[in-house]
C-alpha cells in the first residue's frame, strides 16, 4: 500500500479521525487551513479516554539505542548495513519508519532511516541486515557504532513528567483514542489541554505536570515545582475567566509551540 509522505493539506474534522489501518507515514504532517499542525501517529496498546492529553513516544531498548557496532565495511552508495545487535531480539521489522543513528566512529552524526529488517535472534547470531530508505553518504568501517531507534510517533501513550518521559512532549490527543489505532496529533495553534492541580494563568508559558498521578496533563510553567521540563506554548484567553471557575482536570485554550 502506498502511503503519503511529507505535508498533507487537510479539512476541518480531520484531525479527528482514528483508523485500524495505517494510510500515512508516521510523522506525517498536516495542516489545516487555519494553520493548525498535526502529526499523524500510531497509538499504543493503552486507550486514551479523551481529547486534550499530552502524549510522549515510545521507549528506547537499552541494548539496541547506542554503541551498536557494523559488522562489515560498506560503501558509499550501499542501501543496506550489517549490524551487531546483542542481547535482545529483534521482531521482524520492529524499527520500520524508525532511524539509525551513528553516535561515534566513521558516519558519526549521520542519521538514516530504516526500510526494513527481518526478524532477528540474538542468542543464535548476533548480526542483522539493516535496509534502509536511502544510500549510505559516508563509508562505514566496523568502528562505526550506532543506534536503533523507534519513530517517535509508535505507540504513543500519555506522558508523565512525574515519572520517566521517552520521547518527550509530541502533541495533544484531538479525540479519544482507540488502543492502537492510528490517529493525528496537534502540535501547534490554538488547542484545548487538559490541566492538573496548577490551574493556568492566562499569558503564562504551559508545560507538562509533574505532579503524581498527573499523566498527560498541564500546568503553568512558573509553578515551584517546575524545574527543566521544556514549555509547550502559552495559555490565550484562559476558559473560566469570564465564567465559571477552572478546576483541576479541565481543558484551557493553549496556544501550543511543540512542533510547527
Amino acid at each position: 500500500m502506498a502511503f503519503t509522505y511529507g505535508t498533507i493539506w487537510g479539512s476541518y474534522g480531520d484531525e479527528k479521525a482514528e483508523t485500524s489501518a495505517q494510510f500515512h507515514a508516521l510523522g506525517t504532517r498536516m495542516v489545516l487551513p487555519d494553520g493548525r499542525t498535526f502529526y499523524y501517529a500510531k497509538n499504543s496498546s493503552a486507550a486514551v479516554t479523551d481529547a486534550g492529553f499530552i502524549m510522549d513516544g515510545i521507549a528506547l531498548v537499552a541494548a539496541h539505542d547506542t554503541d551498536v557496532a557494523a559488522t562489515a565495511a560498506h560503501s558509499v552508495g550501499d542501501n543496506t548495513i550489517s549490524i551487531e545487535v546483542p542481547t535482545t531480539d529483534l521482531t521482524k521489522d520492529q524499527y520500520k519508519e524508525g532511524y539509525l543513528v551513528f553516535n561515534d566512529g566513521p558516519g558519526q552524526g549521520e542519521v538514516y532511516k530504516i526500510l526494513s529488517h527481518p526478524a532477528h535472534d540474538a542468542s543464535d547470531d548476533n548480526t542483522v541486515i539493516i535496509t534502509l530508505n536511502e544510500k549510505i553518504r559516508t563509508a562505514l568501517t566496523t568502528s562505526s557504532l550506532c543506534g536503533l531507534v523507534y519513530n517517535p510517533y509508535t505507540d504513543v501513550k500519555l506522558i508523565d513528567g512525574d515519572g520517566t518521559m521517552t520521547t518527550g512532549p509530541i502533541g495533544v490527543s484531538q479525540i479519544p483514542l482507540t488502543a492502537s489505532y492510528y490517529c493525528w496529533l496537534q502540535t501547534y495553534g490554538l488547542s484545548s489541554v487538559r490541566m492538573g492541580a496548577q490551574v493556568v494563568v492566562l499569558g503564562d508559558a504551559i508545560s507538562v505536570s509533574q505532579e503524581t498521578n498527573e499523566q498527560g496533563l498541564c500546568e503553568r510553567a512558573d509553578h515551584s515545582d517546575e524545574s527543566d521540563l521544556q514549555t509547550i506554548g502559552t495559555a490565550i484567553g484562559v476558559v473560566g475567566t469570564t465564567g465559571g471557575t477552572l478546576v483541576a482536570g479541565d481543558t484551557t485554550l493553549v496556544m501550543l509551540t511543540i512542533r510547527a
